[in-house]
Order: structure tokens, then C-alpha cells, then sequence
């Protein structure tokens, strides 16, 4: 078999087990091997495939993954979701404009502990979601909303996605971290903005209605406990980063150990509690875990094939522009994310990516930041769109009526913040160029 022939044969082999269901990591290690194989032929286990595999699953960065989920899972099992927005819904005194505020604030605050756009989103929709309609936004407003607040656990940091992307970059972690503190927070600000221009409201909506559960003190004494611990939670884990005090490892080691002795303090988890988010973590883990092999086995394969160097030879013209590349690729993220999930996306798209990167002496710490808030950003776009099937699914409601506002929060986020980023690359760099 020709070498063509080989490569339309694996890309066929990858597009047709993917669109019939299988898992992305299955697909990659299968393409991979199957192209291996009719690239080089049978010997090729013997010495390449098995050292791969385990170098793989020895990477450091990878190895930190369990010690943030264990942390997001501790605190999810611990009901920390329902005290961070009753202490926001206290301080937004109950008004429409202000409650949706907080709402994103609590989503973002979710996303500095959980990790999980599509867990914060459900949560979000049974919490949130209730509220906002009774102050007056329409049912699928409220839903999208929440689905919109969810996703930011994708974008502000611990963030899965850039902690692949940085084991396969070998970009430091921590100044990843860091660097996505900044368009995270302008990301917020802008669904603040989005809000004023754009609501769905009800018509005679009242505004400024009170919620009775509320007006119990030691309920909400509770909650500000709970508040209070996940706010220095934040500031022991990304102080500790930035200060060069701990490194991402150790951060991670110590937000999950707080995470368990504060949640047991508390009396928020049971042992059955802690064994059970001890396995939701091994279970994430070990899917991701999947994913990077995988992904690494294609990578070999597309090494041996020459695909990324002929890449690099057909866009050469182009290198003289970054910017222009950049924003190319931008927008492959961002179709992509709206057909695969972010995990996936980084792993398949990155290594084919690296050496035009590279060519182009593209920044990959500010590169890092930027295309994984593109694809954070798929989780809010049909038709995959994680985030809103979670909170449409958690509310009961039709999927299809909630992508409607959760897209046009993406887009404005996708244009504004991306476009910011690009103009003004100091708002990803800044801060981890300053860490101790």
C-alpha cells in the first residue's frame, strides 16, 4: 500500500469509528496503531508502542489530575454549590439584574474549586435557574444563563484542559494557571455586559422578590462558612502558585487535603462521601489518562507519516503572520469544540499543531491560554454543547430553546475576549512573568 494510500486509509478508519459512537481515546489508539503498522509494519511493537504507553502514563503534569478532581469532588459532595449562591443571592438583595450578576460570579467561583463545566452547569440550573425565573427572566433565559455560568469552570482555573495541554507542550502548568486568571475574569465581565443588552424577560415581571428559606440565620451562617473556606481555599492554592511558594503538584496536594479536612470540620461529607468521590476521581482520571495515550500513539504515527512537517512546508507563507495563523486556528477550535469535547480537541489538534507553532515562534504559554478558552467556549454551542444539555437535562427543559442565549453569550465572549488577547497579549503573560 502506498504511503497516500496509508494516510486517506487511517483518516477514513478515524472518521467512520467516530461517527458510528466510539469513544475518541479508542478511535485515536486504534487509527494510530492500524497506521503504525502499515507504516512500518508488525516490528514496530517490539520497541516503540510500549515505551510510548508507559512514558505517557509516567508524564508528572498528568499526575496532578486526580489531586484537583479529588479537591472539585470533596467540595461538590459537600453541597459548597448551594452555600456560594445563597450568600450570593442574599447580597444581590434579591433584585433581577444583580441576582443574574451573581449568578455568574457564583459560576466563576465554582470554577476556581470544581473543574467541571457540565456538573457546575446542572447544579446551576436546579439552583439558579428557579430564582431568576421568580425575579422575572424567562424560563429558557434562566436555564442558558445558568448553563453560561456553569461552562466558566472550564475557563478559570484548575482547568483540565490546559493541564493536558500543558503535558503535551511541557509548558509549565502553574504559569498556565496564572495566565488564565486575566481572560477569565474579563470573560465574566463581558456575560456581565452581555446581560445588560441582551434578558429575556417576562412580561409584568415583579422584581426584588424575597426568598423565605433564606431568612433562617443559621442556614445562612452555614453558607458563609462555606463561603469563606472555599475563598481561602482559592487563595492558599493560587497563592501559593504565584508566590512561588508551592508548585502545581504540591498546590494540588494541598487543596484536596483542605478540601477533606474542611469538609469534614464542617460535617458536609461522610466516609461514604470521600470513597466515592476517591472513585469519581479515579474514573475521570483514568478516561483522561485513555485520551493522552491515545493521543500520543497518532502523534507517533503523523511523525512517522511526515504529516506535520508537510503541514508546516504548505503554510509557510504564512509564518510571516502570526497573528493571522493564530486567528485560523482559532476558529478550527472553536468549530471543533462544537463537535468534540475540549479534552479531546486538545489532545487530536495540538501535537498535529506544535511544530507550525513553533516555525512561527508563537508564544505557547499565551497560545495555551487562548485556544483553550476558544474551546471552553464549544461547551456553550450546539450541537454537542456540554454544558447546556447538563443544565437543560437537571431543569427538565428542551435543549434546543436554551442554545439560543448560551450561544450568544459565547459568541460575544468568543469575539470580545479573544479578540482582547490577541490585541493586548500582556493580559496572558503579565501575571506568570511575575511569578515568584
Amino acid at each position: 500500500m502506498s504511503q497516500t494510500a496509508i494516510l486517506w486509509f487511517v483518516g477514513a478508519w478515524f472518521t467512520v469509528f467516530l461517527i458510528l459512537g466510539q469513544n475518541v481515546s479508542t478511535v485515536l489508539l486504534g487509527s494510530g496503531i492500524v497506521g503504525i503498522v502499515l507504516w512500518i509494519g508488525p516490528r514496530v511493537f517490539d520497541g516503540i508502542i510500549g515505551p510510548d504507553i508507559f512514558y505517557t502514563a509516567s508524564i508528572y503534569s498528568l499526575s496532578i489530575i486526580p489531586l484537583y478532581l479529588v479537591m472539585a469532588q470533596l467540595l461538590l459532595r459537600g453541597g459548597v454549590i448551594v452555600d456560594l449562591f445563597r450568600v450570593a443571592h442574599r447580597l444581590s438583595g434579591y433584585k433581577r439584574f444583580p441576582l443574574g450578576v451573581a449568578t455568574i460570579l457564583t459560576g466563576g467561583l465554582l470554577g476556581a474549586v470544581c473543574g467541571s463545566g457540565s456538573a457546575s452547569a446542572a447544579a446551576l440550573a436546579t439552583l439558579a435557574a428557579p430564582e431568576l425565573e421568580r425575579v422575572g427572566y424567562t424560563r429558557r433565559y434562566a436555564i442558558g444563563l445558568a448553563a453560561v455560568s456553569g461552562s466558566l469552570s472550564a475557563v478559570i482555573p484548575p482547568s483540565l484542559i490546559v493541564i493536558i495541554y500543558g503535558s503535551i507542550t511541557m509548558v509549565p502548568i502553574g504559569h498556565l494557571f496564572i495566565g488564565l486568571l486575566g481572560p477569565g475574569l474579563i470573560c465574566m465581565l463581558v456575560y456581565i455586559v452581555c446581560m445588560v443588552f441582551y434578558a429575556e424577560t417576562k412580561p409584568g415581571a415583579v422584581d426584588g422578590v424575597k426568598v423565605d428559606e433564606d431568612e433562617d440565620p443559621a442556614l445562612f451562617r452555614r453558607s458563609v462558612n462555606a463561603f469563606v473556606f472555599v475563598l481561602v481555599l482559592m487563595g492558599v492554592v493560587f497563592g501559593g502558585i504565584y508566590g512561588g511558594i508551592i508548585t502545581v503538584g504540591e498546590a494540588g496536594a494541598i487543596g484536596a487535603f483542605t478540601a477533606l479536612v474542611g469538609m469534614v470540620a464542617m460535617g458536609r461529607v461522610t466516609l461514604k462521601d470521600i470513597g466515592l468521590s476517591m472513585a469519581d476521581s479515579v474514573k475521570v482520571t483514568g478516561m483522561l489518562m485513555m485520551l493522552v495515550i491515545g493521543a500520543q500513539i497518532m502523534a507517533r504515527f503523523l511523525a512517522f507519516s511526515r504529516v506535520p512537517r508537510e503541514l508546516v512546508a504548505l503554510l509557510e507563507p504564512w509564518l510571516d503572520q502570526p497573528m493571522l495563523l493564530v486567528a485560523l486556528m482559532m476558529v478550527l477550535f472553536f468549530f471543533a469544540g462544537m463537535i468534540l469535547e475540549s479534552a479531546a480537541i486538545i489532545v487530536l489538534v495540538v501535537p498535529i499543531l506544535l511544530p507550525l507553532l513553533q516555525a512561527a515562534q508563537i508564544d505557547l504559554l499565551w497560545f495555551g491560554v487562548v485556544a483553550s478558552f476558544m474551546i471552553a467556549l464549544g461547551l456553550l454551542t450546539p450541537p454537542v454543547g456540554l454544558s447546556v444539555y447538563a443544565a437543560a437535562s437537571a431543569a427538565r427543559f428542551p435543549v434546543g430553546e436554551v442554545f439560543r442565549p448560551a450561544t450568544v453569550f459565547a459568541v460575544a465572549a468568543g469575539l470580545i475576549v479573544t479578540a482582547l488577547m490577541m490585541m493586548f497579549p500582556a493580559l496572558v503573560t503579565w501575571l506568570p512573568s511575575h511569578i515568584g
